[in-house]
């Protein structure tokens, strides 16, 4: 079963890109108000990993679950999950446990899933589509296309991936006028309480290459933080940067994480896993090598090949 706290949950992801096998079977639960820092060498499968949780990079096998709501298109009829969370299947298991009063629960969920994917037992339209089966109609209360999961993930990436085009502010208010049918007042109101929050409220009219790769990438994460995210995905959003500018983009995902927010952050500072990270996740070869608090993975690692990172990675 779904892990009910989780905000996202990935289970068994594979990601092929041709012959060449990045992402070998990563399960892991991160739930509300987690700061889940992800390290581990180049080429590891780090990044492709945060980037299939909101489908950037589509997964070959596997499901991504964000908010208890499956965001992988996969087969319905294969997955015991999807009917155990909607409510028609509650209903159902009601109703079919009174009928059944003599059985155990664990008796009528084999039967009645058994059942339900195997007979087609209803026929209905609804909003003019016609539903052939139960199955069908569960699977469709418990699936959420990833464009509007997108809307509750923020990603920051490493390029910034800022509109030239555009100033700053119209960066900031573009997504949540389109998206989220903000009128242009109040996303350029939010927009300016987001520029004072990080220190440059005297850029928003200025472009992007009149800009600092640390301030570039400040914009980026306000852009971000602009469509009220539930969870910010990082991905190695100060590599890109000259050295001293990544402590400025440090200090606003501090403050971010000090707030509460959830995140899960790909990233080579080890300074920063240690101090914000309520777990650190060390991927190597494209699995979950070691999982552990920041304590436990930096003091005291257990996998051979965490101990030989950390001992070219930390000075």
């Amino acid at each position: 079963m779904t892990n009910d706290k989780a905000i996202i949950n990935a289970k068994n992801i594979y990601k092929y890109f041709g012959d060449v096998k990045v992402l070998n079977g990563i399960s892991y639960d991160i739930e509300k108000g987690e700061k889940i820092v992800v390290i581990g060498p180049s080429g590891s499968g780090k990044s492709t990993f945060l980037r299939c949780l909101n489908l950037l990079e589509k997964p070959t096998y596997g499901e991504v679950w964000f908010e208890g709501k499956l965001v992988t298109d996969v087969d319905p009829y294969l997955h015991t999950d999807v009917i155990e969370l909607s409510d028609t299947y509650k209903k159902l298991f009601n109703d079919y446990k009174q009928q059944n009063p003599s059985k155990s629960d664990d008796e009528i969920k084999e039967e009645l899933i058994a059942k339900i994917k195997k007979e087609d037992l209803l026929n209905e339209k609804k909003e003019g589509k016609e539903y052939k089966s139960l199955m069908k109609k569960i699977y469709e209360e418990n699936y959420i296309n990833i464009n509007l999961a997108r809307q509750k993930m923020g990603m920051v990436f490493q390029q910034f991936n800022l509109f030239n085009n555009l100033t700053i502010i119209d960066n900031i208010t573009l997504a949540p006028i389109k998206v989220l049918k903000m009128s242009k007042e109040d996303a350029e109101k939010r927009a300016i309480e987001l520029l004072a929050r990080i220190g440059l409220p005297d850029k928003a009219n200025a472009y992007p290459q009149q800009l600092s790769g640390g301030q570039k990438q400040r914009i980026a994460i306000v852009r971000a933080l602009a469509m009220n995210p539930d969870v910010m995905l990082f991905d190695e959003p100060t590599s890109a940067l000259d050295p001293e500018m990544v402590g400025e983009v440090l200090d606003v995902m501090k403050s971010l994480a000090d707030e509460g927010m959830t995140m899960v952050v790909v990233t080579h500072e080890m300074g920063f896993a240690k101090e914000v990270g309520s777990k650190v996740l060390f991927i190597d070869e494209g699995i979950i090598q070691e999982e552990g608090t920041p304590e436990e993975i930096f003091q005291n690692p257990k996998c051979e090949r965490l101990k030989t990172f950390l001992s070219k990675v930390l000075i």
